[in-house]
């Protein structure tokens, strides 16, 4: 697994700073597995200015390395999120980088024309109990994906049938 930034002794060849943000973000996970040969990123959502689009600026902007290395089959994606019984003031980052989940698979699924999950995992730091871990994963399944069976109107129509099925029903929560 490759982490985002890992510490260097100049600035990477594809950035025009120091700091590392932004598109140089997407570019460097792209190296990570294009370059450097890894088969996982992880994606660090936590402290910053996350781009929840990755899966998809990844797909567009790569398309010749991604139509040979499947993203969610031969190359992993895996969401690092804040943890929010230790980082408080980042707590509801995680929300947001678990809502793009469903998102992200859409994207794949464009792209793919097949059922493959880009984003099937995701890291929780500083873990301390398994509490921690079921909670992120009963939001998930609570949350991201039951919302899609709630009824939206007088007239009975879900959100799942207004806005489509979301997916994948379920992701994987390490510490």
């Amino acid at each position: 697994m490759s982490t985002q930034h890992p510490d260097n002794v100049n600035s990477p060849f594809f950035t025009k700073n120091a700091i590392i943000e932004g598109e140089d973000e997407i570019q460097e996970a792209y190296y990570a597995f294009s370059h450097l040969g890894c088969d996982e990123q992880m994606w660090d959502c936590e402290g910053k200015e996350v781009d929840s689009y990755v899966v998809k600026k990844l797909l567009t902007k790569y398309k010749s390395f991604f139509n040979e290395q499947i993203l969610g089959k031969n190359l992993n994606l895996t969401l690092r999120g804040p943890n929010p019984s230790i980082e408080k003031a980042e707590a509801k980052i995680l929300l947001e980088a678990l809502e793009s989940i469903p998102r992200s698979f859409d994207a794949a699924k464009l792209f793919y024309g097949d059922d493959i999950a880009p984003i099937f995992e995701v890291i929780l730091p500083m873990t301390a109990s398994s509490m921690e871990l079921n909670n992120i994963y009963e939001y998930y399944s609570d949350f991201v994906i039951g919302k899609e069976k709630k009824v939206l109107n007088k007239n009975g129509i879900t959100i799942g049938e207004w806005i489509g099925e979301f997916k994948p029903k379920k992701i994987n929560v390490i510490p």
